[in-house]
């Protein structure tokens, strides 16, 4: 299996932070947000990982993975850069993951994971329910919200069966949502490539999803532990503070 991390965003609204600094790099409890992320995945029998970024935070990036390599972080880590410097020339986290398979030639089953997502989950129960079923997973968490639910891919279930996906629904159905974690098989892959091509919104996983359960029959399993999405500078002071009365 293969772990590709999705950081090519430019985080509009948590600017001013991340007109200097990419939202995966942001500290969060002394470390990058994307160190949290990393030291889960050497866990996980993952033969090689791959980020992605953009071009105006690609030396960061670059700098980020050296250190990792000389403090002896062992999984084989490799950078693809987009060629974008703006929001404006963003190319969607779709194309970014099309993008992504073709440039460094991914080929295996592979987890896809949102790098501005903060989760305390060891992803040992994803992984699990993918060898299991040999289909597509979607991480799922359980916000106990309807409203909150709203700003969210929103899932509902029929049993581990993903029987209708929603991005960012006004009435959502379920208070289960997304949580940026996929395990595709690897004959899936080619799918982001005709999704694209029929011409599919190219922006949020979501919009993916909501076609992708219309051609295969998906699964989703539920993430425990906490989850935060970094979206706002409010969500982000809400988990920085978080770990600050810890110590």
């Amino acid at each position: 299996m293969e772990a590709l991390i999705l950081c090519g965003g430019f985080a509009k609204r948590l600017e001013p932070i991340t007109l200097f600094v990419p939202k995966p790099l942001l500290p969060v409890n002394g470390k990058p947000l994307l160190d949290h992320i990393l030291d889960k995945l050497e866990n996980l029998r993952v033969d090689r990982i791959v980020i992605t970024t953009n071009r105006k935070f690609a030396d960061q990036f670059s700098y980020f993975i050296e250190n990792k390599k000389l403090r002896g972080y062992k999984s084989k880590i490799e950078l693809i850069v987009e060629p974008t410097l703006s929001n404006e020339q963003k190319l969607g986290a779709i194309r970014s993951i099309d993008n992504a398979i073709k440039s460094a030639g991914i080929g295996q089953d592979t987890l896809v994971i949102a790098g501005d997502n903060y989760f305390s989950s060891d992803l040992k129960g994803v992984i699990s329910a993918f060898e299991r079923l040999g289909a597509g997973v979607i991480g799922v968490y359980d916000l106990k919200s309807l409203d909150s639910a709203k700003n969210f891919g929103v899932v509902r279930m029929d049993g581990d069966v993903i029987a209708k996906f929603e991005e960012k629904p006004e009435k959502p159905s379920s208070t289960l949502i997304s949580t940026g974690i996929y395990v595709f098989p690897s004959t899936d892959l080619g799918l982001f490539e005709k999704y694209l091509a029929e011409k599919g919104n190219p922006d949020a996983v979501g919009y993916f999803n909501e076609w992708y359960i219309r051609q295969k029959k998906v699964y989703g399993s539920k993430i425990d532990g906490e989850w935060y999405d970094i979206g706002t500078i409010d969500t982000y002071k809400t988990l920085y503070e978080k770990f600050m009365t810890k110590k």
